[in-house]
């Protein structure tokens, strides 16, 4: 039997290859803050406009930095003269990302140069960065779709000399658990740059004519509800793939409380009260297989791409791909929670950008990497030159979320998610990950069986 999913490796790789040049082991929590992030009582804003005049050169003495990241030579250009002018006090105070003459940055004479080989919006992946290291090619600093599979395989560099005491870290203008989530035993590897979440996709044409469409926010009664009207008014996969469900579902079976990916981490301090988080979730969906509200295949085809599913999993780095293959037809929902009254818990993946450890321009890659992840005029300028659908800041600028809100077709689930981004659960969303992979096989097969949960067999 061929594993289903095989069939969604394919889907992501197809969507990756849709995304180009347009733009990890279990759940990433962490708990060891950087070394020295600036508490909320130390610092209110970051920093913007510095009176001090700073060249770059003296930082790292460089000339160039060559970077692989997912914007055009536009904006990485005018993000590179932002920085200069920042530093230099070349910056209008009146200006802000949304305001400033992109012609005028891009004429601004700096003494260093950005050089842009770019990358797919969730970043380039362990083997590109391999076949870079092969070639002696890899960027001074780059997008990673799985920043931990970069450092376990020695690519990324330390992060912790060059920003510990960089203004942007602080608590109060940034959400540390995605900056914990990159790192190990107190040390820091990248920068989270943006991220997506996990949600449900659904096909319009397949809505139910009496009840219509479920609300964005729904419960996993009224999920089961509605995948029943489906099936008995449409001949198709009600619910493709369902299987992809369970590694998120045991937030839902829990009251609300966050649980990693998978409750890989809970499993290792709680054998038993883990196994019935997952027998819940896993319940709950081997029950729409049963009764035929769930499909993998239909003809030996993905119910997906033969446009013969009504709802299935995916990340929101993926819709716009998806909105272009379903044009006009597609619709979005929420992962459902068993509680109404509950706000619900946001599995995100991050996109972070590493610096290489071999780099010689490491600390001006780091300062260039939290200064366009973290100020709110780089950000505002990257949402307003850039499609960034589907992705999410990693900052609590009002403006910043409030530009990625207009959005038209995500930015409903934006505001959404916004209101939980202090609670999510930071999980991999990444074929570099060895348990993403162990685990989206595993349930693949175990879904349709009758054997208890194994968690050697997931986790391996």
């Amino acid at each position: 039997m061929r594993a289903p999913s095989i069939g969604r490796k394919i889907t992501s790789l197809l969507l990756c290859a849709s995304l180009a040049g347009a733009l990890f082991t279990g759940c990433k929590k962490g708990d060891d803050m950087f070394p020295e992030i600036v508490s909320p009582g130390d610092q209110t804003e970051p920093a913007e406009t510095s009176d001090e005049t700073t060249d770059p050169s003296d930082v790292s003495d460089i000339c160039q930095l060559n970077v692989a990241l997912p914007y055009s030579d536009q904006t990485i250009q005018c993000l590179a003269a932002m920085l200069f002018c920042k530093n230099n006090g070349l910056w209008d105070s009146s200006d802000t990302g949304l305001t400033v003459d992109t012609d005028y940055l891009s004429s601004v004479a700096t003494n260093y140069v950005v050089t842009n080989i770019g990358c797919g919006s969730t970043g380039t992946s362990l083997d590109t960065v391999r076949e870079w290291s092969g070639k002696d090619e890899v960027p001074d600093l780059f997008l990673a779709q799985d920043s931990e599979a970069v450092w376990k395989a020695g690519y990324a560099s330390d992060l912790n000399a060059y920003l510990s005491d960089n203004s942007y870290l602080n608590s109060q203008n940034i959400y540390t658990g995605a900056l914990t989530a990159d790192s190990e035993n107190g040390v820091f590897f990248a920068v989270p740059h943006y991220c997506s979440a996990k949600i449900i996709l659904g096909n319009v044409e397949f809505i139910p004519s009496e009840s219509g469409k479920l609300p964005t926010k729904n419960t996993t009664d009224d999920l089961r509800d509605y995948l029943e009207e489906i099936n008995a008014e449409y001949t198709c996969a009600a619910f493709a793939s369902a299987y992809e469900l369970i590694p998120y579902l045991g937030s839902a079976f829990n009251n609300d409380v966050p649980t990693s990916y998978m409750v890989y981490d809970e499993y290792s301090e709680d054998h038993e009260s883990a196994k019935v988080i997952i027998n819940d979730a896993s319940s709950y969906v081997r029950g729409f297989y049963s009764d035929s509200l769930a499909q993998d295949l239909i003809d030996g085809a993905d119910p997906v791409y033969s446009r013969k599913a009504a709802l299935w999993v995916d990340s929101s780095a993926n819709i716009r791909a998806w909105s272009e293959y379903f044009p006009g037809s597609l619709y979005l929902l929420h992962l459902p929670c068993n509680d109404a009254s509950n706000i619900g818990v946001s599995y995100l993946s991050t996109y972070s950008l590493c610096v290489y450890k071999k780099s010689q321009n490491r600390e001006f890659a780091s300062q260039f990497a939290a200064f366009i992840s973290y100020d709110p005029d780089a950000q505002l300028l990257i949402y307003r030159l850039e499609n960034m659908t589907g992705l999410m800041p990693l900052t609590r600028n009002d403006a910043i979320w409030d530009l990625v809100s207009d959005d038209e077709l995500f930015g409903h689930m934006a505001s959404d998610f916004r209101q939980t981004m202090d609670n999510a659960v930071y999980c991999p969303d990444s074929y570099d990950s060895k348990v993403f992979t162990r685990t989206n096989e595993y349930t693949a097969e175990f879904v349709k069986q009758e054997d208890e949960f194994d968690p050697e067999k997931c986790y391996g």
